[in-house]
């Protein structure tokens, strides 16, 4: 495929509660690619510790698809906080911020 002749990070990000195009059609969309799974999907925080974020897959080719808990379509209007963290993360190349359970920090 594509994906694996170029060496251009990618990032799909959808709302969750996103109507127009809801995060299971982009999830089927981005499996469909058959690309190999390097982080199995996982749910990522905006404070790292257990403020819920949504949830994300990365693939090889550094290639991630990341949903926003909460979000409609225009995401950083429904979660500013959210569209700020992981944005600013992946622009810096910085993995998201996992899921701490409680009493495991």
């Amino acid at each position: 495929t594509l994906i694996r002749m170029i060496s251009v990070r990618v990032l799909i990000y959808n709302g969750d509660t996103d109507p127009g195009l809801n995060s299971i059609v982009a999830q089927n969309w981005t499996s469909a690619l058959e690309l190999e799974t390097k982080s199995a999907w996982r749910p990522w925080t905006v404070d790292g510790y257990q403020r819920m974020g949504g949830y994300v897959v990365e693939y090889e080719g550094d290639f991630s698809f990341l949903t926003i808990r909460g979000a409609g379509h225009m995401v950083p209007e429904y979660k500013p906080a959210a569209s700020f963290e992981f944005l600013q993360r992946w622009l810096r190349n910085e993995p998201f911020r996992p899921y701490a359970p409680p009493g495991s920090a």
